[in-house]
């Protein structure tokens, strides 16, 4: 099966979302279902797994947000799917590719929130299985699609070559280190070679080499701070610090490129660049654990 669906002649692409303990669940049904922010997809199952007190179960999900049918499993409706968003947030990223794995040997398009999964040696057999079944997969964090960093992306390109990035951002390293990860991505592009990382209870700050003589980023995630996520680049022509603050563009962007992705059959982001962001959060903590030694990305994805 072609993994490109097409959305015209009235058709809406058929969304399943898989899990609701996580926001990112009620943030991607109102701007899919109530605010219709992507024309030509909806929403249209849930599946609901784990519920989590400070978020609505599926049942609740489903009525705010003009949901059709809430799932008791979530293969139910496998025939009837377009495009599945698996977002259930228990272990944090490792149950992702168990769930996805079905629909994708089905021929489904799958989105895997961030983390795609905490092993890296998983995500690129899920990725074989896609190939192999001609089906687009891919994972992100919504910064990499924040309108700040589009809007900025000129004025960037204009300080010249890039020497350093400080990306900062909220809470542990893995789970959540990935969305500062991913805005040194955003930025710089792919090519981390080796990383060096030191952990304290309160912080994490981690150094991303590039090629010898290229780049580097500095990467601090914060438990100790109300830091929200920004970046500064230090260029040849000067410096420049972004904010990002618009979560509702950065959900809208994400979920555009991915609604793209099943029509054009393309994944927005390459699997090898997703393996490699799996790679640098997986060596930082390598890195970590050896008093900050250094960690070669060549290792880790050997």
């Amino acid at each position: 099966m072609s993994g490109a669906v097409s959305g015209e002649a009235g058709h809406n692409l058929r969304i399943g979302l898989l899990g609701v303990d996580t926001s990112h669940a009620g943030a991607y049904a109102r701007i899919l279902n109530e605010q219709a922010a992507v024309p030509g997809a909806r929403i249209t199952w849930v599946w609901g797994g784990q519920v989590r007190a400070d978020q609505p179960d599926a049942r609740t999900l489903a009525a705010t947000y003009g949901i059709d049918r809430v799932l008791g499993e979530p293969t139910e409706l496998l025939r009837q799917t377009d495009l599945v968003l698996v977002v259930d947030d228990a272990g944090h990223g490792r149950h992702h590719v168990p769930q996805a794995r079905a629909f994708v040997a089905a021929g489904v398009p799958a989105f895997l929130d961030k983390p795609m999964t905490q092993d890296v040696a998983e995500a690129r057999t899920l990725f074989r299985l896609a190939a192999e079944r001609g089906v687009p997969v891919t994972s992100s964090s919504a910064l990499r699609y924040a309108r700040e960093l589009a809007e900025d992306a000129a004025y960037v390109a204009d300080l010249g070559e890039p020497s350093s990035v400080v990306s900062v951002g909220p809470g542990e390293w893995f789970h959540y280190g990935v969305h500062a990860v991913e805005q040194v991505y955003a930025v710089l592009g792919p090519g981390v070679q080796w990383v060096q990382r030191t952990s304290w209870p309160e912080r994490d700050v981690a150094v991303l080499g590039y090629r010898p003589g290229g780049p580097s980023a500095v990467v601090q995630v914060l438990r100790d701070a109300t830091c929200g996520f920004h970046l500064t680049l230090h260029a040849r022509k000067g410096r420049h610090t972004i904010a990002i603050e618009d979560a509702d563009a950065y959900y809208t962007g994400q979920l555009r490129a991915v609604v793209e992705m099943v029509r054009t059959g393309v994944p927005p982001v390459p699997p090898t660049e997703t393996l490699e962001i799996l790679a640098v959060l997986r060596a930082g903590e390598l890195s970590a654990a050896a008093g900050g030694a250094r960690v070669h990305l060549a290792d880790v994805l050997a």
